[in-house]
């Protein structure tokens, strides 16, 4: 990368629900620029939409430096023939019909937690009521955990995501490879039990899952699989309905017609303090707007960033949930387009249609400003929500 100066990243934010003033001006006069990270690492900021999709979609970047290789990674972190080989295999479980298949129980389960915080009375904590449990509990059921082992479970996954991020310590690492360990380790033995016994859930479908060319999931390969979906499957769509909540705060009896749309403008707005897309290394050299980006420099497709594009989004900014058109980029795009995206959006739209239907009066207790949010570097959210009806 160049010796010019670079901008301190991540940028401050003027409100929670606010994204950096920054991307604004950087899409206009700098839509390509240089940042620098904590610890002192370097890598170019991409904030116009359309250079986002290219990033996401160009092969010429990948989740990898070039020429680290996938050996060993049994995950879809990675790219190439090994990534696009798992992807078609584990794609097969999560098709449009699979999902909607789970609506019925999704929702049921939505309506039970909002009925027995609705029973409790106010005020409530929306994420420990319903944020945090309904997305636990789907993707528990999915992988046939029993009821009693859940919490367990969440809270290795919990610890492990809260330590798996850039720049970890030392320390970090090897705790994080001890939790890490213990929760692969139980899910091997799911696996084991799942193929002697299958069941109607994810798992066993993912371990019957087989293609003459691509063959089938190893152990190895279900177990990463498993866990991954565990860390990622419950904690981003908590923080999406904990702040689609925030959004709409005062105005839910208003949500539940025409709620697809709500849940896409929900989405749109949802990326940067609670999903991003994963940083990209390039593979090759290229030079979009005139800036030299070299083989193996780290790059940032912001999506927050896209998805506020005045280029491609009338007035941005504005919550608006009568958008029509939103193709936003919540869920990435390219060869690494979330695969839960499917199931995250049934989940976001039980919840706020259970909310919208039984509490219409809801709203936040206090101001928003004064959530205070977990600061997880990877998925930020409230640490509790309080509201009243």
């Amino acid at each position: 990368m160049s010796a010019t100066t670079s901008h301190d990243f991540p940028f401050a934010r003027p409100t929670a629900l606010e994204a950096p003033a920054e991307y604004a001006r950087l899409r206009t006069e700098e839509p390509l620029s240089e940042v620098e990270l904590p610890g002192g690492h370097r890598a170019w900021l991409v904030t116009r939409y359309d250079d986002v999709l290219f990033v996401l979609s160009d092969p010429g970047f990948g989740l990898a430096p070039p020429g680290s290789g996938g050996e060993g990674n049994d995950s879809l972190f990675q790219d190439g023939p090994s990534h696009t080989r798992l992807r078609r295999l584990v794609a097969r479980a999560f098709t449009p019909r699979h999902v909607e298949r789970l609506r019925p129980r999704v929702e049921e389960l939505a309506s039970d937690l909002v009925g027995e915080m609705a029973a409790a009375g106010p005020p409530a904590d929306l994420v420990a009521a319903v944020a945090r449990p309904l997305p636990l509990t789907v993707i528990c059921e999915l992988l046939g955990v029993a009821p009693g082992d859940r919490e367990r479970f969440r809270a290795w996954a919990d610890v492990a995501v809260d330590l798996v991020v850039p720049y970890a310590g030392e320390a970090d690492l090897e705790k994080s490879a001890e939790v890490w360990g213990r929760l692969t380790g139980e899910i091997a033995e799911l696996v084991t039990a799942k193929r002697a016994d299958p069941g109607p859930d994810l798992l066993s479908a993912l371990i019957s899952v087989h293609d003459a060319d691509d063959g089938a999931l190893s152990d190895d390969e279900l177990v990463t699989m498993s866990a991954t979906l565990l860390m990622a499957g419950h904690l981003t769509t908590a923080n999406a309905i904990s702040v689609g909540v925030m959004r709409l705060s005062g105005g839910l009896a208003g949500s539940a017609e025409p709620l697809d749309s709500t849940v896409e403008e929900v989405l749109r707005m949802q990326s940067g303090r609670t999903g991003e897309a994963m940083p990209r290394f390039a593979h090759r050299d290229v030079e979009p707007h005139g800036r030299h980006i070299a083989a193996g420099d780290l790059v940032l497709p912001r999506l927050e960033a896209a998805n506020r594009d005045a280029g491609r989004f009338e007035h941005p900014e504005r919550f608006d949930p009568d958008r029509g058109g939103n193709r936003h980029l919540a869920f990435g795009y390219g060869p690494h387009h979330c695969l839960g995206a499917a199931l995250a959006r049934l989940e976001l739209r039980a919840a706020l249609g259970a909310l919208a239907e039984r509490l219409p009066r809801l709203r936040l207790a206090g101001p928003a400003d004064d959530v205070e949010w977990t600061g997880h570097p990877v998925d930020d959210g409230p640490k509790r929500l309080d509201v009243v009806w």
